[in-house]
């Protein structure tokens, strides 16, 4: 299904993520990111020249299983754009700076957006051409500002994102119980 993994990781660590990468995947590209997100995504654009469709995916999610980048890739295949997410299911208020809650948000057509995000090529440059020195939260945002639709694709409960140290001993504990695990990884 892949022709080609980029990893990108910040400068100052590039060889050690190198050697980590090397063990899993010999073939794999491993280049420096830029200041931000969207630098980082532009790094990897750059290192995959000739790829039809790009699937970024946050490391900071090592639980989405290789089904989901498949419906991801299929979806940009067909759409142009797939980000992976999860309609949110709780009640949604907005609060002032007491945490007063002041309105509650209907939750219908809202969704969680998760990584794996793809997009055929032709999306990602015009977004980086139209973005200029701006950064966004993730690549959707930029293709969006550019005037393209996002298809949403439905994501998994378990591609949790591990952010605080709460989240890294839930992400253990899954492992532990093997609720979840790495899946290997099938490069052509």
């Amino acid at each position: 299904m892949f022709e080609r993994i980029v990893v990108v990781t910040r400068t100052e660590r590039l060889a050690a993520v190198e050697e980590i990468v090397r063990t899993r995947v010999p073939d794999a590209i491993v280049v420096g990111g830029g200041d931000t997100r969207t630098a980082s995504s532009w790094a990897a654009l750059d290192a995959a020249p000739d790829a039809d469709v790009i699937a970024i995916h946050d490391s900071a999610r090592p639980f989405a299983p290789p089904s989901l980048f498949v419906r991801c890739v299929e979806s940009a295949r067909k759409n142009g754009s797939a980000v992976a997410g999860l309609p949110l299911a709780d009640t949604v208020r907005r609060a002032d700076e007491a945490g007063t809650a002041i309105e509650e948000l209907a939750r219908e057509g809202l969704w969680s957006a998760q990584t794996p995000q793809a997009f055929r090529r032709e999306l990602l440059e015009r977004a980086r051409q139209a973005a200029g020195d701006r950064s966004f939260a993730d690549d959707a945002a930029a293709v969006r500002a550019a005037g393209a639709p996002v298809r949403m694709v439905l994501g998994e409960p378990r591609n949790l994102k591990i952010t605080t140290i709460e989240d890294l001993g839930y992400a253990r504990e899954l492992v532990a119980k093997g609720v979840v695990g790495m899946p290997a990884l099938q490069v052509r």
